[in-house]
């Protein structure tokens, strides 16, 4: 439920502004049920609603300083939720355009034998990269890909912050997505690659 009295809510954005975590906590308890239920209507998929709205708090988090001139919050925070919907519905597509081209090329045992060596080449240039990451950046990068962990895990598991560990992940996989540009892999394997490390 939203707050009935909006100089408390000025107040509290004032707090997160100035980097609370606890003001933030109660903003977000007052308006994770009603978000969650207007994400879940996109997504079909309660775990997926649960991940938009993880990372559309995460983005108003580490973006606050711009809470200063938002007039209504509610909205400020649906059109989060809405931005985060829309990209998850378009990584499904994408998900399930690449799932379908895999399927469709894997019709004939030739084609499975030829993919096989593929991904074992990704795999392996993967690996490669991750052993190059500075020492932090890749314990974070195996938590979170390796061992499954979320954000709020890693950051409590090595005493970071949410945000520490959300820019080393997206810094992690900029690096192996540049490395395997480099070494000619297509689009194609790119997303299948980000289907094999979001999961």
């Amino acid at each position: 439920m939203a707050f009935k009295d909006s100089d408390k809510e000025r107040e509290l954005i004032r707090e997160i502004i100035e980097g609370s975590e606890k003001a933030f906590s109660v903003l977000f308890y007052n308006y994770v049920s009603v978000l969650a239920s207007f994400a879940l209507k996109f997504t079909k998929s309660e775990h997926a609603a649960e991940e938009v709205i993880q990372d559309a708090f995460l983005r108003i988090w580490l973006n606050r300083d711009k809470l200063e001139h938002v007039e209504n919050v509610k909205a400020y925070l649906y059109k989060y939720v809405s931005n985060e919907c829309l990209s998850h519905l378009r990584k499904k597509i994408k998900e399930d355009k690449a799932i379908n081209l895999l399927k469709s090329r894997h019709s004939d045992q030739d084609n499975v034998t030829l993919d096989s060596i593929h991904l074992n080449e990704i795999n392996r240039l993967v690996a490669s990269a991750v052993e190059a990451l500075p020492q932090q950046r890749r314990k974070i990068y195996e938590l979170s890909r390796g061992e499954g962990k979320t954000i709020p895990e890693i950051s409590e598991i090595l005493g970071l912050s949410s945000s520490t560990v959300k820019n080393a992940l997206v810094i992690a996989l900029k690096t192996i997505r540049e490395n395997l540009i480099q070494h000619g892999i297509s689009l194609f394997w790119l997303i299948l690659l980000e289907l094999s490390i979001k999961k």
